[in-house]
């Protein structure tokens, strides 16, 4: 799985990294991109809502490819800033808090959902922190931010075309993975902080 993770993330990597060098050629700010990609948050949140799934999912790549290009956009046209920086990681949050509850309207257990957002909040904070403190750890745990979008897609997908109870069983290996990134990288820091 993880592996599969990995090759999908390379993919969509070869993808990005063209686009964001037009977007940039045509001087599309970073900031803009990354407004878009809440925007793009928020109509996934109420077409998943509406259970228009399709339209979900569709809405939800765009706002994944939103996120993937502002970074890389800032990086090409050389305007990275400590305010693109703080956009980017705050509107990040509140988008995985509108990837992940989404599944609320799918019938999935309501606490377990609300752990899963919690679990992966905390994935985020750790790192934040640890960043504070001076340290990296990036790369560190199973599935980061990008896997977890992945993970919100393929759940997505299986429920749209094979059934709920097979994307709800995909759900709990997705919160089980985050529950145990969340203790890798407390782990990772706390061994860090220790030395």
């Amino acid at each position: 799985m993880v592996t599969m993770l990995t090759r999908i993330r390379r993919q969509i990597k070869r993808i990005i990294e063209p686009l964001a060098k037009t977007l940039a050629k045509f001087g599309v700010g970073a900031n803009v991109i990354t407004l878009l990609g809440l925007i793009f948050a928020i109509i996934y949140y109420f077409e998943i809502m509406r259970t228009n799934i399709a339209l979900g999912i569709v809405f939800l790549v765009i706002s994944a490819i939103m996120d993937g290009i502002d970074g890389e956009v800032a990086r090409v046209s050389n305007t990275a800033s400590p305010l693109g920086s703080f956009l980017d990681s705050t509107l990040d949050r509140i988008e995985d808090i509108l990837y992940i509850s989404a599944f609320i309207f799918l019938g999935f257990t309501s606490y377990l959902v609300a752990i899963t957002v919690g679990l992966s909040l905390t994935i985020s904070y750790i790192r934040a922190k640890a960043e504070s403190l001076g340290l990296k750890i990036e790369g560190r745990g199973i599935i980061e931010r990008g896997e977890r979008i992945i993970f919100v897609f393929i759940i997505l997908l299986l429920y749209l075309i094979v059934s709920k109870q097979i994307s709800l069983y995909v759900f709990y290996l997705f919160m089980l993975l985050t529950a145990i990134t969340v203790i890798q990288r407390f782990h990772a820091v706390y061994s860090l902080l220790r030395k």
